[in-house]
């Protein structure tokens, strides 16, 4: 059987304890058919503790012992057995019996049933002596429940039970405690975990002598201090998690990026500062993700790796036992947390559909233990037009903020340079929101230009604002920048120069950037992302491919079910390691990409995992006459050395063997040379594959100022094994 439960007791000067403890634990093990162990710490004692707790292991093939030369404390015996310990669930247990032995199975019971993250005994008033120590206890408590606002019957309680890993977390901290042990479940709530508390009884100490004594004047003081310290640390600068700082601190990267100029430091604290002033979900707690962002990006690819599956795990828990979803399926396929721990492990799980999102949204999808109030409503327009909603907890909100925030620092751009932004500004806000977002605007000096209103009467009058204002960063759809910068050489414009583009939400054709980069002498960035993640990966300065969020996301790219070779394009797949309220993961984003070779160090120095070029949606995937896959990102291509002929066209496939295209014809449109256009397609399409061309005035784009070249309304499975064929994108 694997090992249950594993009984952490810190002993100090407890000899004549231990020998009941082991003997009820065990007791109590047999009764209740636990496959148990108990880990007992020598934490410097004075007298025979020692070798009592060496004796038991003797006679005790379940009695772990551990040894502190000196007297170290509580919580350091916490984190020594913890250590030692092998259990899926670790207690924690005084060892002076004044908690009783037998109620380590009522706290089992509970966390198990409950599935609550961390279950506490409380002290039952039956029998308990109403001395000082006791009146002390209640006066902590109380304050306790005041200053962080809980409501809790016995917070500093050390009487506790959790899964091991979820100890580990709530027993991190940034501060230096005397005694920790007050703020296990005010760190516990901190970080959003569940609590739960029942009634045990509490007996007198009978043998052996307390480390309090009875007016314990140094403690109160000392732990006034650990209130002030807690509640900075739990209050004002608290953060669901804290594994990426932790992590660097234990591993800290080999460079760093270069100081802001010290005008440019205030302001950005200024900005972090006001934040509840344009900021609707996303708090201050935003500018610790920045810094460490900052540094972690420089981790080396071993070190992100290790950084992922440690978040890895802790999301697969946290979906196991809080979203019934992943529950039923994990059950189903005869899986336990424990049998994900890497991202090799992560392929045991099914694929997470946006059919299965869906339907299980507002019911099973949804965790147990989210706060409401704490969670944004994301919809999207759906690639098919089917509205698409998923949600998105504050951590991973302010986390997508401080990688946005990152990666726009890769072009070359920093904070309070002047931006400008191709793109809809208010769409779908309320005024509250409208409001926020202008002053949001304001401390980060952008310029909105609305994507949707692009046209050939108001766009010269784009160029003159953009040319007036000097932006040195540009982002926005990739349509509209090609519009614009085609706009300005078939005109004769006088251009503007930013230093960077960031081009987003749509695919990069390289004939597009290749006259962005023309037309604005600037360098394009590339953005991928999307509406569940916001960006996902980015272009950093050598061009290279896209360096994917690691410390957010596990991105794979998958072909016929199994990941794809470098080199070869295949199906998007992203596990978000930071949206603990619906979680997704192993989400099928409906994208193609293509695969690179993770071995290969990109030349920036990042150690940031890449995927290559973005080759559209799958459901702008054409299924040619043979039945290959031909991704939407064909077309551009094809089409690129035809714009004197084509000003613009759409490829749609709504039957097997049949495409339309919808032409808008340019200036010197010419039937042979459309013709020998048509004869290239068929090369890669079929000979017999029938095409139906509409010349049009005008294809609409979407309301956000898309355009979509590519539609498919065929129903089709990138990870069906039977369909195998796929066609190279290039030429």
């Amino acid at each position: 059987m694997k090992l249950l439960l594993s009984v952490v007791a810190p002993c100090f000067n407890e000899a004549q304890n231990l020998r009941e403890l082991v003997e009820r634990l065990n007791r109590t093990f047999q009764r209740k058919h636990i496959e148990g162990e108990i880990v007992l710490v020598n934490d410097g004692s004075h007298d025979t503790t020692g070798d009592v707790i060496d004796e038991l292991a003797r006679q005790n093939s379940n009695v772990v012992e551990v040894h502190h030369p000196v007297n170290r404390g509580i919580e350091a015996a916490w984190r020594s057995g913890m250590q030692a310990a092998g259990g899926v669930y670790v207690c924690f247990i005084d060892a002076d019996l004044q908690h009783l032995p037998e109620d380590v199975y009522r706290l089992l019971r509970e966390v198990q049933l409950s599935n609550a993250d961390l279950v506490q005994g409380y002290r039952s008033s039956v029998g308990r002596l109403r001395n000082s120590r006791y009146i002390l206890s209640k006066g902590l408590n109380f304050i306790l429940n005041v200053m962080f606002g809980m409501n809790m019957r016995d917070n500093k309680c050390g009487f506790v039970i959790s899964r091991k890993e979820v100890l580990e977390d709530i027993l991190a901290h940034r501060y230096r405690y005397r005694y920790f042990q007050t703020f296990i479940t005010v760190s516990a709530t901190a970080k959003g975990y569940t609590t739960r508390s029942i009634e045990t009884l509490f007996e007198s100490r009978l043998l052996g002598e307390s480390f309090l004594s009875r007016f314990p004047t140094r403690v109160v003081l000392w732990s006034f201090v650990d209130l002030l310290k807690g509640f900075v640390e739990f209050r004002i600068a608290r953060k669901k998690e804290n594994i990426l700082a932790d992590f660097l601190a234990e591993n800290p990267p080999p460079r760093h990026v270069p100081a802001l100029a010290l005008w440019r430091k205030l302001w950005l604290e200024t900005f972090f500062l006001s934040m509840p002033l344009h900021k609707w979900m996303i708090t201050r707690r935003a500018r610790n993700y920045y810094h460490e962002l900052q540094a972690s990006q420089y981790l080396p690819p071993e070190k992100l790796r290790e950084l992922q599956e440690k978040k890895l795990r802790r999301l697969i828990a946290h979906a196991y036992h809080h979203v019934a979803y992943y529950r039923e399926r994990m059950d189903a396929l005869g899986l336990t947390p424990s049998d994900v721990r890497s991202l090799e492990d992560l392929r045991k799980l099914p694929l997470l559909g946006k059919d299965d999102v869906r339907e299980n949204l507002h019911f099973d999808l949804l965790s147990d233990n989210h706060e409401k109030r704490k969670i944004l409503k994301v919809t999207t327009s759906g690639s098919t037009g089917e509205p698409f909603v998923c949600y998105a907890d504050q951590h991973q909100l302010e986390i997508r903020w401080a990688a946005t925030q990152r990666s726009m620092e890769w072009t070359g751009y920093r904070f309070g340079d002047r931006c400008a932004r191709l793109w809809h500004q208010t769409i779908g806000m309320s005024w509250p929101q409208i409001f926020r977002e202008r002053i949001d605007a304001w401390f980060n000096r952008r310029l909105f230009i609305p994507a949707f209103e692009m046209s050939d009467q108001n766009i010269a009058s784009f160029v003159g604002r953009l040319r007036e204002y000097r932006p040195v960063l540009l982002d926005g759809y990739a349509e509209s920048f090609n519009f614009l910068a085609h706009y300005i050489q078939n005109h004769g414009l006088e251009s503007f120069h930013p230093k960077a583009v960031i081009s987003s939400a749509q695919v990069l054709p390289e004939q597009s950037r290749e006259i962005i980069e023309k037309t604005l002498g600037c360098g394009v960035f590339d953005k991928y992302g999307s509406r569940e993640f916001s960006g996902i990966a980015y272009e950093c300065e050598q061009h290279a491919g896209h360096h994917v969020v690691a410390e957010s996301y596990v991105v794979e790219i998958l072909k016929d079910g199994v990941p794809a070779k470098p080199g070869e394009w295949g199906e998007v797949v992203i596990t978000d390691l930071n949206n603990f309220c619906a979680p997704l993961i192993r989400y099928r984003v409906g994208d193609l990409a293509v695969a690179m070779d993770e071995a290969v160090a990109c030349g920036c120095g990042r150690g940031l995992p890449r995927i290559g070029r973005i080759e559209g949606r799958v459901q702008a995937i054409i299924i040619a006459q043979n039945g290959s896959y031909v991704p939407g990102s064909l077309f551009p291509h094809l089409f690129k050395d035809y714009d004197h002929v084509i000003r613009q066209f759409q490829v749609r496939q709504d039957h097997l063997g049949a495409i339309t295209l919808r032409v808008i014809k340019a200036l010197r449109f010419d039937e042979a040379t459309f013709q020998e256009l048509l004869a290239q397609l068929r090369e890669y399409l079929g000979q017999d594959m029938k095409i139906d061309v509409e010349f049009v005035d005008r294809i609409e784009m979407v309301r956000t100022g898309k355009h979509q070249s590519s539609i498919s309304h065929l129903a089709l499975d990138l990870q069906d094994r039977s369909r195998s064929q796929t066609r190279d994108p290039e030429p």
